[in-house]
């Protein structure tokens, strides 16, 4: 599962009263990892402003917009949301795998029994 790749630099552009930053993850994401992390950010705010995971360079990055100027703005808040965003994707692909390990054994134990 995908974590945030501290060895790689973090891609920080600014364009038209924006401010984006393209946070590098390290591991591979699922296209199941992908849509739980755009279904967990949905919630977030409108579509420019919402983070969103991305696969380019041969790498998931996650990508997140915000605004050049504001007196409200926290940047430091909105990048560790995004962190929380990460790890609440990655419990929630575990989960999935485990219950999916689950349901195929007994599945393969199921075919095991039957008559041959």
């Amino acid at each position: 599962m995908p974590d945030i790749d501290h060895s790689v630099d973090i891609q920080v552009t600014a364009a038209k009263g924006m401010v984006t930053a393209a946070i590098p993850l390290a591991g591979h994401a699922s296209e199941h990892w992908l849509r739980l992390f755009r279904m967990l950010a949905s919630p977030l705010g409108p579509e420019p402003q919402r983070p969103e995971a991305e696969e380019r360079e041969g790498r998931t990055w996650v990508v997140v917009k915000l605004p050049a100027a504001s007196s409200n703005l926290h940047p430091e808040s909105a990048l560790d949301a995004v962190s929380a965003l990460i790890s609440q994707a990655n419990g929630m692909e575990q989960q999935f795998q485990s219950d999916a390990a689950q349901t195929e054994a007994a599945i393969r134990d199921w075919w095991a029994r039957q008559p041959r």
